[in-house]
């Protein structure tokens, strides 16, 4: 109980100080602490409307990220089951504004983690089981799960080996919290193993390895692109920058424009991680300091039926359909704050090239193992291995296929998931 009182004593002041502070300067803050004013009334009124006695499921993702673990685990659980209810909570504007499933009947802003508002809410709704995504654990929100004896789960869990949960003070709230649980599922046995440490030995929580659902969502959503897309060989020779950092972009455009002096075929997209209009000026007068001209193109349209040399996307939305016109992509964040998703350009058959920060996501480093990914530390690494990929017609056609096989050879979690949650 001491992390409880500690959190609602002494630290929860400060904290929502601190937020409702920051959400002055912070859009995005702000977006989602409006948000959460709403979810009491929005839970209420779909509640009076449905008349509903049917199990609910509470998932809970905090970002869009996460809601692509949890996407193939509601739809497979409402095509078992077409009465039970799927909630879905947030905690960021991502997941509420791109996260889309026919199989959710309700998606909402996590309530503010205060005991009489959790309270309040959980009395509502009365969830037969609350399902976390990966991390983002709230804890008043479990507690009061516990103490009205609703079913814990967080499924996709892990723990990186540089995690701040490794830390003596951190790791024994972390403890006290997870062995709240009933099941644990993570992706790999290693945080299998971690997780056994951290909670001990007793009956609950159960801990199992069931992988990773994310693959599931990728190869899914792509099954019609993988037969009708032209295969890797057949495509324009376009390199894809996706989701790229500023830090990326000065390591990545002087290596680009060498590349294109010596490929006249070449072409670039490039699609920044944060589309402002900032962040766009700033690309498009790097490229044109060193003599080249590009275009902004907001539509996926518009850029398959463009030929300009080098095009920058202007919008968010498109970014996994525009892989299936490259041929090599690079993965942004790797020399920030990490990097983001390489599943998509992988079922898009692309070898994959990112930064060096890349250690927190176990896939990365499946696809170095396979030979479709490859970890770059400065401009010239860079410039070398884009420059050998395309010289090497074998090795990309090569790299493309041990890509897709990282999605082929870890599809179907979402299954072993499924039937835990609905039988543990």
């Amino acid at each position: 109980m001491f992390w409880f009182i500690l959190y609602n004593g002494v630290l929860l002041p400060v904290l929502v100080f601190l937020v409702f502070s920051a959400s002055i300067f912070l859009p995005k803050l702000k977006e989602g602490l409006k948000g959460r004013f709403q979810t009491y009334d929005r839970i209420k009124s779909f509640l009076k409307e449905k008349h509903t006695n049917n199990d609910i499921y509470w998932f809970h993702a905090a970002s869009l990220g996460e809601f692509y673990q949890v996407k193939p685990i509601i739809e497979g659980m409402k095509k078992m089951k077409k009465d039970n209810i799927m909630f879905v909570s947030f905690s960021s504007p991502s997941g509420m504004n791109y996260a889309f499933s026919d199989a959710i009947d309700l998606k909402f802003y996590l309530p503010f983690d205060f005991p009489w508002t959790i309270q309040k809410v959980l009395t509502m709704v009365k969830p037969k089981k609350v399902i976390f995504s990966t991390y983002d654990i709230w804890p008043n929100f479990v507690w009061f799960c516990k103490t009205k004896n609703i079913h814990l789960n967080v499924m996709s869990a892990k723990i990186g080996h540089h995690s701040i949960k490794h830390r003596p003070f951190v790791m024994h709230f972390y403890k006290s919290l997870y062995k709240l649980f009933d099941t644990i599922y993570t992706i790999t046995e290693k945080d299998k193993n971690s997780f056994e440490r951290m909670v001990g030995s007793e009956v609950k929580p159960i801990v199992s390895s069931l992988g990773n659902p994310r693959f599931d969502t990728i190869f899914n959503d792509s099954k019609e692109f993988i037969d009708s897309k032209p295969i890797i060989q057949d495509r324009e020779q376009i390199i894809l920058i996706g989701s790229s950092h500023s830090r990326d972009d000065s390591i990545l455009i002087p290596a680009l424009i060498n590349l294109m002096t010596d490929f006249p075929k070449l072409r670039i997209i490039h699609a920044p991680h944060e589309p402002s209009q900032n962040c766009i000026k700033d690309i498009k007068d790097t490229y044109s300091k060193l003599g080249y001209d590009s275009i902004i193109l907001k539509d996926l349209e518009s850029i398959e039926s463009s030929k300009k040399g080098i095009i920058i996307v202007g919008e968010v939305g498109f970014l996994s359909k525009l892989y299936w016109l490259s041929i090599i992509t690079y993965i942004g964040g790797g020399f920030s704050s990490g990097i983001h998703n390489i599943m998509e350009p992988a079922v898009a058959s692309n070898p994959v090239v990112f930064g060096p920060n890349h250690q927190k996501f176990n896939e990365a480093e499946l696809i170095l193992k396979l030979g479709g990914g490859f970890c770059v530390h400065d401009r010239n690494s860079v410039e070398n291995i884009f420059k050998k990929l395309l010289l090497d017609k074998p090795l990309l056609v090569k790299s493309g296929k041990a890509s897709l096989n990282l999605i082929l050879n870890n599809i179907g979690s979402s299954e072993r998931i499924i039937n835990g949650i609905l039988l543990d």
